[in-house]
């Protein structure tokens, strides 16, 4: 249905959906952006109703575009379609397959001990002092946690016990968990906010990871800032590209193989680390599993083990019974 836009109509249902997702807990800063595109692109249209047809429309608006790009497109219309279709029946839902738009992840860039002691270097150059100190921890501590960046970067000096050994994370759609800290990381955060304090006479918090002028990081300027990290660290020609989210990536490969390489139950032990991580589907965590070689490799190695031990068994010979 079509007709001249009724002052804006569905960009202000667009307002009144992202408040509500919102007030749910859902972070809609990426997904509000696309469906504030969508509606005032209906309105300008003159279009009243949301159709199957509108929403193809604007997908394929955007070309070429990425696979990737039009699975969220099609995501961020076909929610704020739910919410219309709640209020005026004469919404259609599109189809989740309206258009071919697999989202495929790309392969993980898999980190090594030394690229990631390279990066800790490389930030350890950068000046002021507090600054290369920042990223130094920044670095250094979703290596060793498997935090997001938008974790790390929303942590407060509150949220480390230092007394049991965790820190509590503010996760994705306002999720908060508690993840176990290892000595050495408690230590080095420890050092990183005597000397933050130092540099900063007065600080009062409440954050942890503080840009040069002391105010929180953000989550953004860090991901544009680090590419220029890699290249620092000469670790530019790697292919994939290392990025902050290689070293959550690496820190999942890492645990996973470990455990294959121990022979650990990794069917009963997925679900503490799908836990850690933050993932809210196991099919997050089972992805490391069929998406890096090296997994896969370790868990090759794991079964023939696991089949060799039970071979083993079969054919060992039985012992004879002690009479009394």
């Amino acid at each position: 249905m079509t007709g001249p836009a009724a002052g804006g109509a569905l960009s202000a249902l667009a307002q009144e959906y992202l408040a509500f997702r919102c007030r749910l807990g859902f972070e809609m800063d990426k997904p509000g952006f696309l469906v504030r595109r969508f509606a005032s692109y209906c309105d300008n249209a003159g279009i009243t109703r949301v159709t199957d047809q509108a929403v193809l429309d604007w997908i394929l608006l955007a070309h070429p575009v990425a696979p990737s790009y039009r699975w969220l497109r099609l995501n961020a219309a076909r929610g704020f379609a739910i919410y219309l279709h709640a209020l005026d029946p004469a919404h259609q839902i599109p189809a989740p397959d309206l258009v071919p738009c697999r989202r495929d992840r790309p392969a993980p860039c898999i980190m090594t001990d030394e690229a990631i002691a390279a990066l800790m270097e490389a930030a350890g150059r950068l000046r002021p002092e507090l600054r290369a100190a920042t990223f130094q921890t920044l670095t250094g501590l979703i290596a060793a946690t498997g935090m997001r960046t938008c974790e790390a970067v929303r942590a407060d000096d509150g949220d480390i016990d230092q007394a049991g050994a965790a820190m509590t994370l503010h996760g994705k759609n306002r999720r908060d968990r508690r993840i176990p800290l290892h000595p050495t990381t408690l230590e080095a955060l420890a050092g990183y906010q005597h000397l933050r304090d130092r540099l900063i006479p007065g600080y009062a918090g409440p954050s942890l990871l503080v840009n040069a002028r002391g105010r929180r990081l953000n989550a953004d300027q860090v991901r544009t800032f680090f590419p220029h990290l890699v290249d620092a660290a000469s670790l530019g020609a790697l292919i994939p590209r290392p990025t902050l989210r290689a070293l959550r990536h690496t820190f999942a490969v890492t645990t996973l193989t470990g455990w294959l390489n121990d022979d650990a139950d990794t069917q009963a032990s997925l679900p503490l680390l799908q836990a850690h991580m933050g993932h809210t589907k196991p099919r997050h965590t089972f992805w490391y599993l069929q998406a890096v070689p090296e997994l896969l490799q370790a868990a090759s190695d794991h079964m023939l083990r696991a089949a060799a031990r039970t071979a083993g068994s079969q054919t060992a010979p039985a012992q004879p019974e002690q009479t009394a």
